[in-house]
């Protein structure tokens, strides 16, 4: 495919591609006398008009593959990384340089594996040169001495499909002297799963009980927050959810408050996080304060970081409208926990009687991605003891004790084989979602308040609360899931 035209991309905002003799263009063009004028030109030179609805040209422009003239050796190898990163299924990319040498491993199917080896100096020079020139960033300068953030948008430096991607750097201290640990998430929607809300959830994997719950979160008043470790795919559900939403009810009014926004949504207004103010946590309340007064209907907060922001969230919950947010716990009843904390360092009046209101406090979610055995070249248990490596394995052997105790039938257990090409060599394709969604009533409220774990956790049971561990053990059962990567996902499976 012929590359767009770079001159005629800067000339209208990006809003056109020229590929051959096609000209894309995106009908808010219309109308514009200098595109109308080169427009013509290219007319009567042969070139067809294609017009793209607005949203429809994104998303052309998204999945353009088009060769890039890199501005130097070391950015061509960078753009050539993160698309062989990409190829490979890769959602992050690890680079660490400890001085004298540095390695850089690949995150695949939650998995990080080492990828390749480099000099130290050749990779922070690697690094230098994404930073500085192929990313948006606070500060232009790279300075391995202190931690940096910064974001690639530029289309010509990304793999088709994929958003955006994330970068950030944090100083280490090595025995050979300063090093730097640099990470990348690629921003891209795997599933791309379009429709109604069930279409979606279904599509990403979600059990049909967990969507029933989801759904009527959805339209429930007060906050939702959903809780994960990085990369448990909180922002993907935020999306969804809300994209399912604006679709469903184009008569009200979406807005998101992110810093900064990772994916473009469809039908949300997204708002950026003013990125000048040092204290993050009043940039956040101050960005959930202004959102309030453009007359939103549902409110997506991208995550509650700050104590600040939690107090703006519980404020806008507070006024009657859903809001949906992210936030770090280890569980889906250890939510109400954190935020509490946050809200007494916020110095929130009188919180646990608010957060005892399920009108205010509506729903709790905590989810983990697992990684997917691969169909086709899994082994049964029983195969894989036939090999002298497993049999000889004591740690191996333990866990199938733990297994066992827990209940799991070992005959029909799989684990990892040694990759074909359909999972690319992996083991694994696909992700498997183990979620807890708890819909918040007065009496759980009420135990979760008092700090009664016990009952809190024996009440949301009887509701129909299954722990991530026991799905976990559901889907080894199943033979969809290695045992050693639940372990090494969620932690070992206690003996009873």
């Amino acid at each position: 495919m012929p590359s767009p035209s770079p001159e005629l991309s800067e000339r209208f905002d990006g809003r056109s591609v020229l590929l051959g003799e096609e000209l894309h263009a995106s009908t808010e063009l219309r109308g514009n006398i200098h595109f109308e004028a080169f427009a013509s030109l290219k007319t009567r030179q042969g070139c067809h008009i294609i017009w793209h609805k607005p949203a429809d040209f994104d998303h052309f422009l998204l999945n353009l593959d088009a060769p890039v003239s890199p501005a130097n050796p070391v950015q061509g190898q960078a753009i050539a990384m993160l698309r062989e990163a990409f190829a490979g299924g890769a959602s992050d990319i690890h680079m660490t340089c400890l001085a004298t040498h540095g390695n850089i491993a690949l995150r695949r199917m939650g998995m990080l594996e080492s990828w390749r080896d480099m000099g130290g100096s050749a990779l922070m020079t690697l690094m230098r040169a994404i930073y500085q020139s192929m990313t948006e960033a606070g500060s232009p300068r790279f300075d391995p001495l202190t931690r940096q953030e910064g974001r690639i948008v530029n289309r010509k430096f990304l793999p088709p499909t994929v958003h955006s991607a994330r970068v950030h750097t944090e100083p280490l201290q090595t025995a050979n002297g300063q090093g730097l640990l640099m990470t990348i998430r690629l921003l891209y929607d795997t599933v791309k799963a379009q429709g109604s809300l069930k279409d979606r959830l279904t599509s990403l994997g979600y059990a049909q009980k967990h969507i029933q719950s989801l759904i009527k979160l959805s339209h429930s008043p007060g906050l939702t927050l959903v809780a994960g470790p990085t990369g448990s795919g909180k922002t993907t559900l935020l999306r969804h959810v809300f994209e399912a939403l604006a679709l469903e009810m184009p008569d009200r009014s979406f807005l998101s408050i992110e810093d900064p926004p990772e994916y473009p949504m469809q039908r949300i207004a997204q708002v950026l996080v003013d990125t000048s103010l040092d204290n993050r946590g009043a940039a956040y309340s101050a960005a959930i304060a202004g959102a309030l007064r453009a007359d939103p209907d549902y409110l997506m907060i991208g995550e509650i970081r700050h104590p600040e922001a939690s107090s703006a969230a519980l404020d806008a919950a507070l006024t009657g409208h859903p809001v949906w947010s992210s936030i770090h716990a280890a569980s889906a009843l250890g939510i109400f926990q954190r935020l509490l904390s946050l809200l007494c360092v916020a110095k929130f009046a009188d919180p646990l009687t608010n957060l005892q209101d399920p009108a205010v406090l509506s729903g709790l979610v905590y989810q983990r991605l697992l990684p997917k055995l691969c169909p086709h070249c899994s082994l049964k248990l029983a195969q894989a003891l036939q090999d002298s490596t497993y049999r000889s394995d004591t740690s191996f052997l333990d866990m199938l004790k733990r297994l066992k105790a827990q209940g799991v039938e070992l005959t029909s257990v799989c684990v990892r084989g040694n990759g074909c090409e359909q999972c690319k060599g992996t083991g694994r394709i696909g992700l498997l979602v183990a979620c807890e969604v708890v819909a918040c009533d007065a009496q759980l409220l009420g135990y979760l308040a008092n700090r009664d774990q016990e009952q809190s956790l024996s009440y949301a049971r009887s509701l129909g609360l299954e722990t991530t561990a026991q799905q976990a053990l559901d889907f080894i059962g199943q033979g969809h899931l290695d045992p050693r990567d639940a372990e090494n996902c969620l932690g070992y499976f206690p003996e009873r």
